[in-house]
């Protein structure tokens, strides 16, 4: 028996491969330590391993990959996903034992698992469509308690629209639970070493590590882990782009070491591989991902990794408090080849979110008053209608977002949406609801509108709303509470 989540709605039936590459030597991120026990602190932030799920167009022509529909949606061993979700949620085991091992078990994403890539060169288009060569590359960088299948239904839309999305599992203590190992230079690994979601009681901090302990408190464990964050969307874009183009150099496999059909990946004929890796690349995160892509956009690499060719953005309702500010704002023209600024290394994101910057002569540098409107990636930001009324979140994510679309025109609100509605959780089988599957199905309009590059004329067809609100009973603290004028699914368009 299977339960599947929603049918994935598009032109391509969907392949889903999940890679893993080795990083070494491995690498200690931050100072930030984890507690076992009776035994001594050990680092956290161990980046040893890189792990990222493929969905794309997949070649389903054989009877054999036809039969194998259907991808397991609960991260296996179900055991660990059983004990990782119980830390995040902090709700006991025995509690979420019968959901976890007779749901879960049975939940699965309708695609193709290890399937081969569908060469873009050879499928019919319909009048008026225009051929590819290449499928576009788009990397998704997960929100707190998400993972590499937590998002699958708005990746396998986009992957169905004929592209390759790279959902990134970070593997930094934000994710329910992940299993990382240690590579040997002859290939053999370790046995998986289980993180599960890093809670304030799991870490330890070294005295002298903060100079303002409030500071710490707040965002430094955020810090690290977006410095953490950093290296996985590098690795990932780097050794992706590397099994495209054939390069010789690159370990990769998949996390159940199932073989994959790399000469899918790429024509043997010309050596020319059938995703575009070399332009146009898409950045996309949820919560706390959407965090990581504003970090990224305006921080330069690490001088070990090639910069990303990022052309848009696409942004669902971002979580910016541990983004220093002012800012985060477009890097000038000139810092975008490579070159490498004193304050601009992945390390600067660490330093930035312990203190304000003080030097805001060097916020204004950066501004879009001193960029062409073709220096910097385009923006569209999709907002929870809980997160558009939190004052003064919004506030600050509007001057944000001004950087690169300073029409205002670039932050739209789902109305009746919440911050889970744009991952799988509400659209599960069994649990899902005809309002959730509507407001997910906006969303994913929404963006596959931004990247089509057809947005403004698709808002014409939507229902929109101008930004108007009404009491909606009190909160906690006593104060009145507000929810948004309109229907379900409607969408609130900028300026605000």
């Amino acid at each position: 028996m299977k339960l599947f989540l929603p049918a994935i709605a598009g032109r391509h039936p969907v392949g889903v491969t999940t890679f893993v590459t080795p990083v070494q030597p491995p690498q200690t991120i931050g100072s930030v330590k984890i507690r076992l026990g009776k035994e001594e602190p050990k680092p956290a932030l161990l980046l040893e391993e890189v792990a990222y799920t493929a969905y794309y167009p997949a070649d389903i022509s054989s009877d054999t990959t036809k039969a194998r529909k259907g991808v397991d949606w609960f991260i296996r061993p179900i055991r660990e996903s059983l004990e990782g979700f119980s830390t995040f949620l902090g709700v006991p085991t025995w509690l979420l034992w019968p959901i976890v091992y007779l749901f879960g078990s049975l939940v699965k994403i309708p695609a193709y698992p290890n399937a081969p890539l569908l060469h873009p060169r050879n499928i019919e288009n319909k009048p008026g469509q225009t051929p590819s060569s290449k499928w576009p590359l788009v990397i998704f960088s997960h929100g707190l308690g998400g993972g590499r299948t937590a998002y699958s239904q708005i990746c396998s839309r986009l992957a169905a629209s004929g592209r390759v999305v790279l959902a990134v599992e970070h593997r930094d203590g934000t994710g329910t639970v992940s299993l990382p190992r240690s590579w040997d230079v002859d290939g053999s690994k370790s046995k998986p070493r289980k993180l599960l979601y890093l809670t304030e009681k799991d870490i330890h901090w070294d005295d002298g590590d903060s100079k303002d302990t409030k500071t710490r408190e707040k965002f430094a464990l955020r810090a690290e882990q977006l410095a953490f964050r950093h290296h996985e969307m590098y690795i990932t874009y780097k050794t992706f782009c590397q099994l495209v183009h054939k390069d010789q150099k690159v370990t990769l496999e998949t996390i159940d070491g199932v073989p994959f059909e790399k000469s899918s990946w790429v024509d043997d004929s010309t050596s020319d591989p059938y995703v575009n890796c070399d332009s146009d690349v898409v950045l996309a995160g949820h919560s706390f991902g959407g965090c990581t892509v504003f970090s990224i956009l305006s921080t330069n690499p690490p001088e070990e990794y090639p910069p990303i060719p990022v052309e848009r953005a696409l942004i669902l309702d971002p979580w910016l408090e541990p983004l220093p500010a002012p800012g985060p704002v477009p890097l000038p023209i000139n810092q975008k080849n490579g070159e490498n600024s004193s304050n601009a290394t992945v390390n600067s994101v660490v330093d930035g979110v312990r203190e304000t910057l003080e030097d805001e002569d060097a916020i204004q540098k950066g501004s879009n008053d001193t960029l062409s409107p073709n220096s910097h990636p385009r923006m569209l930001v999709i907002n929870s209608e809980n997160f558009t009324l939190w004052k003064p979140h919004f506030p600050r994510l509007q001057e944000v977002v001004n950087h690169w679309e300073p029409d205002g025109k670039h932050i739209l609100t789902v109305v009746s949406s919440q911050h889970t509605s744009f991952s799988d959780f509400p659209i599960l089988p069994v649990f899902s609801s005809k309002v959730a599957r509507c407001i997910f199905n906006v969303i994913a309009d929404l963006s596959l509108s931004f990247l089509d590059d057809r947005l403004e004329e698709d808002l014409k067809k939507m229902r929109t709303v101008k930004m108007e609100t009404k009491p909606a009973g009190l909160k906690k603290d006593g104060t009145e509470k507000r929810k948004m004028q309109g229907e379900p699914g409607d969408v609130v368009v900028g300026p605000y």
